[in-house]
């Protein structure tokens, strides 16, 4: 059996700066001053004292082709990527973002030159349907094969390793800090500490 060189790569968070365009968008609509560092949980309404309207609201707001596109790409990320195509790697991008917002993410990708062999939508956290749509389901996602995996999600990090076997570098965030210890899942503070760790994680 060959070995697959395809590493999987989140998006928001990983590729993107999600979290601190949700935080403007707080900020502008319903005049909270919230900070990066208080985003303690992954849920991004709780972290931020928001009500179910407003929860609604914000994530309605952010998945606007205008505001998707509005985001900051992750320093380092672009680069590292680069290096991994031309050692032969393939780049699978596999967001948790809805289906609707697949002509945006694929053009924030092109904005930035962002290189990929795939692009996957996960229903990662049972929030929309992927019947009659592009979206696979995380149990769909467990037929695909992995050498590595870059995530900031606890619960995605989590699967990745128990579910798929799959070694995980987990980029550190405010909202992961507490929680998985696992000995395939590695912690990492930035794109290039990540990238001189490639060998070991494939390695494992």
């Amino acid at each position: 059996m060959s070995i697959t060189k395809t590493i999987y790569i989140d998006m928001d968070d990983v590729l993107c700066h999600t979290a601190r365009g949700c935080l403007t968008i707080i900020e502008r609509e319903f005049g909270k001053q919230i900070a990066f560092e208080q985003l303690t949980t992954f849920d991004l309404g709780q972290a931020c004292g928001l009500r179910a309207e407003e929860i609604a609201e914000l994530f309605r707001i952010v998945h606007q082709p205008d505001e998707l596109l509005r985001l900051e790409p992750m320093d380092g990320a672009v680069a590292v990527l680069n290096e991994w195509m031309a050692a032969g790697y393939e780049i699978a991008i596999v967001t948790g973002r809805p289906p609707s917002t697949y002509a945006a993410s694929i053009e924030w990708l092109a904005r930035y030159h962002v290189p990929y062999h795939s692009f996957v939508v996960v229903d990662k956290y049972r929030r929309f349907p992927t019947d009659n749509t592009i979206g696979i389901t995380l149990a769909e996602l467990a037929n695909y094969r992995f050498c590595w995996a870059v995530e900031d999600s606890l619960t995605m990090a989590e699967y990745l390793a128990k579910q798929m076997k799959v070694s995980v570098a987990l980029l550190n965030r405010p909202w992961n800090r507490a929680g998985i210890d696992h000995p395939i899942v590695t912690r990492y503070d930035h794109w290039p500490e990540i990238a001189a760790a490639l060998p070991n994680g494939l390695g494992r």
